[in-house]
């Protein structure tokens, strides 16, 4: 699998996974339905969700993540 694709790949299920468990946790905690709750979801997950890329270092194409609650990035 091409690192570009497998950044992109990285970055959907991350971001799926997030906006789930906040769909489901505020839908039971918050009196909110239909668009709102999904555009606040939305919102959390793309914020807090840590962001893949696909970089070349040295003449090598690498996966890095970063996210927001470490410093720098790292090697996937």
């Amino acid at each position: 699998m091409k690192p570009k694709t497998k950044a992109i790949l990285c970055n959907f299920v991350a971001f799926v996974s997030l906006f789930l468990v906040f769909r489901f946790t505020l839908w039971y905690v918050l009196p909110l339905s239909g668009l709102w709750l999904s555009v606040v979801c939305a919102v959390l997950a793309s914020v807090i969700a840590p962001k893949f890329a696909a970089v070349t270092v040295d003449g090598r194409e690498k996966v890095l993540m970063r996210s927001l609650f470490s410093k720098g990035e790292k090697e996937v």
